[in-house]
């Protein structure tokens, strides 16, 4: 899995989600905006700058088989998401993300080193996707489920008659419960449902329904 191909997926994820999504070549500037000297510490082209929405990110590739390779990628891209900030509006800057994909599956103890990287948002979010080669598709799909560019309720049917919206046996468990026989339960829930009084009224409602009928 190229860089190339990593960001196409990535703005494809994007624009299904209905996000804007553009490559912003600023966010991989080898410099600040006022000054002309090449201070990026990633090489040139090893850092793709992209706008999704209102979240910029910077999509790079990463290596899981050296703990100290790691650590010495994901300082260079920190360093180029500081300068990558530079050419943010404010309000972006928090917004800011490292998508990553690892260009090996499976080499040494590759889930711990992914733990490692991911847990680290001292400059900003982090999420690492290790393609799985025997199903791209699935384990893309995985990988855009963790980040803001999912939608979880594009898979599932809408429920118009949810139980959430039929409490009825529960409060009638608690009347039983809280000591009244089944058929006083029963009353006080007819009486609720059709009664408009203050609360007062209502109370004096249902202690009268306990008194014995004369």
């Amino acid at each position: 899995m190229t860089l190339s191909e990593f960001c196409d997926r990535v703005l494809n994820a994007a624009k299904s989600a209905g996000r804007t999504a553009t490559r912003v070549d600023d966010y991989a500037a080898r410099s600040f905006p006022s000054s002309n000297d090449d201070i990026s510490p990633v090489k040139s082209g090893e850092v793709v700058g992209l706008q999704l929405g209102s979240y910029p990110v910077l999509a790079a590739t990463l290596q899981l088989n050296d703990r100290a390779a790691l650590t010495a990628r994901l300082k260079a891209l920190h360093g180029q998401v500081v300068i990558a900030r530079s050419y943010m509006r404010p309000a972006e800057v928090i917004n800011a993300h490292l998508f990553l994909c690892a260009t090996e599956s499976g080499v040494g103890d590759w889930e711990s080193i992914v733990d490692i990287a991911e847990r680290d948002e001292s400059v900003c979010r982090k999420v690492v996707w290790v393609p799985a080669l025997d199903d791209l598709d699935k384990s893309f799909d995985a990988f855009v489920a963790r980040t803001f560019l999912a939608r979880p309720w594009d898979g599932d049917d809408a429920v118009l008659d949810a139980p959430l919206d039929h409490n009825r046996h529960v409060v009638r468990s608690a009347l039983i419960a809280a000591g009244l026989d089944p058929a006083m339960a029963t009353r006080w829930e007819q009486l609720i449902d059709k009664t408009t009084d203050d609360p007062d009224v209502l109370v004096a409602k249902l202690v009268a329904l306990m008194e014995p009928k004369p």
